[in-house]
């Protein structure tokens, strides 16, 4: 009887042929997969659901199979071009986005620097703005209400100005990427 040949999912064969993927090896090969896919197995929920897949490909899929070898032979060579075109996909990830084959730890960090950026950065203004009050304070005479007036209308003065330099630089920066821009299509 086919049916009665036991395997475990690893190790089954298909018209003879071992199962292989070229895209679940490239998916396999990224740093942050495979140690996703050992911290999985290391942990006992983990072990748990992949003991239960394990078992339930032996109770219902295993014993089909030899019966489904007729018909994947016609499907085979789409199945083979799905994969080529699925891995071909991955290669213009790792073209696009290189980070994915870094170390999973470096990964991580990165994403963490991303994600507290905005906090970072609010940080840093706020700090910028009470130094730049404090010193304007101290300059107006620092002390009273009149002071404390005067340093908030010139620490307002000096964030406009700062902010308006920022955006004069951007903008000629964006202004001569332009004109080159244009000269070069224009030359072409």
């Amino acid at each position: 009887m086919p049916h009665a040949e036991n395997g475990d999912m690893s190790s089954q064969m298909t018209n003879g042929d071992t199962p292989s993927s070229q895209f679940v090896d490239h998916i396999v090969s990224y740093p942050v997969v495979s140690d996703s896919i050992e911290t999985f197995k290391s942990n006992p929920y983990g072990q748990k659901s992949i003991s239960i897949a394990e078992h339930g490909y032996k109770s219902f899929v295993a014993p089909i199979l030899p019966y489904a070898q007729g018909p994947y032979g016609y499907v085979k060579p789409y199945v083979h071009r799905a994969d080529e075109l699925a891995d071909g996909g991955l290669k213009k990830v790792d073209e696009t986005f290189p980070v994915v084959k870094q170390d999973t730890q470096q990964i991580k960090g990165t994403v963490i620097d991303l994600a507290f950026m905005p906090l970072r950065m609010a940080g840093e203004g706020k700090n910028y703005v009470l130094k730049t009050y404090s010193s304007e304070y101290k300059k107006c005479g620092g002390d009273g209400i009149i002071a404390g007036g005067k340093a908030i209308i010139t620490t307002s003065l000096i964030m406009t100005s700062d902010s308006l330099g920022w955006l004069s630089s951007f903008l000629n920066t964006k202004k001569e990427q332009t004109k080159e821009a244009v000269k070069e299509k224009t030359n072409n």
